[in-house]
């Protein structure tokens, strides 16, 4: 019976993934998330619910529009089972308690934010700002406040910090404010110092990704690169991982 309930967790992830997809597509186009129903970005052809079963209808379609026959993007596929796996983890980890809807927020979230500011560059203040008042109300539920109040300045604040000290040193913005109010964000449900290693992971990655990125497109060194997907990655890996990144760092006197 478990192993079912298990199985429907994922489905449902997957389902809620689909619509992700749709917030990731309608919010920075200023289209509204209810209406009208789900259609071919391309021939604009209304998808019936038959054709969108998460995952699986990509797989029958062949990826692509039964419309048009345009390619559907696979990042439709990718996110649906991404979301599935992480509210499945959500659940393994926490069950039906309290923290298993805060952290399946926490992770829509940062799909939605990642998928959004990689093809806009545009990170929406309307999901991080009440995503770090949700982190703080965990913490307060799980009797962690000073925690997450500490991740909450030490996130948003070094952020502020680059922000503010990059502007002064290249004359330009390095970092927006939305990437600020985004690491609240993840300090606010992940704490200190769990913080720490969400960034340096999203720094490291974001780095060599830029490296690979420049290299293979032969663009400018200034070519703006999104960094919520990075902050992202970070902060999804530190939480999984919380558990040995905690113990290495005790055992190395870190904390």
């Amino acid at each position: 019976m478990e192993l079912i309930f298990k199985i429907f967790i994922f489905i449902f992830g997957a389902a809620i993934g689909s619509f992700l997809n749709v917030l990731i597509y309608r919010i920075p186009r200023g289209i509204s998330i209810v209406r009208p129903n789900s259609f071919c970005p391309r021939c604009h052809r209304p998808i019936r619910w038959y054709e969108n079963i998460p995952i699986l209808s990509y797989i029958i379609l062949r990826g692509r529009c039964v419309g048009c026959k345009e390619r559907i993007s696979i990042h439709y596929p990718i996110i649906e089972l991404i979301t599935g796996l992480l509210i499945y983890y959500a659940y393994v980890n926490y069950q039906l308690n309290i923290p298993f809807f805060f952290y399946s927020f926490f992770f829509c979230a940062l799909i939605v934010i990642s998928g959004i500011d990689f093809t806009h560059q545009l990170i929406p203040d309307l999901i991080s700002i009440p995503g770090i008042a949700l982190g703080i109300i965990l913490q307060i539920l799980t009797k962690n406040l000073l925690i997450g109040v500490i991740g909450l300045g030490f996130g948003g604040g070094l952020i502020l910090l680059i922000r503010v000290i990059g502007g002064r040193v290249y004359k330009k913005e390095v970092m927006g404010l939305g990437d600020v109010y985004l690491t609240a964000m993840i300090g606010a449900f992940i704490g200190f110092p769990l913080v720490i290693t969400a960034i340096f992971i999203a720094a490291l990655i974001g780095a060599i990704f830029g490296i690979l990125y420049i290299t293979a497109t032969h663009q400018s060194r200034d070519v703006p690169i999104p960094f919520a997907p990075f902050l992202s990655v970070g902060a999804i890996l530190a939480l999984l991982f919380k558990t040995q990144i905690s113990a290495l760092l005790y055992n190395t006197n870190i904390l």
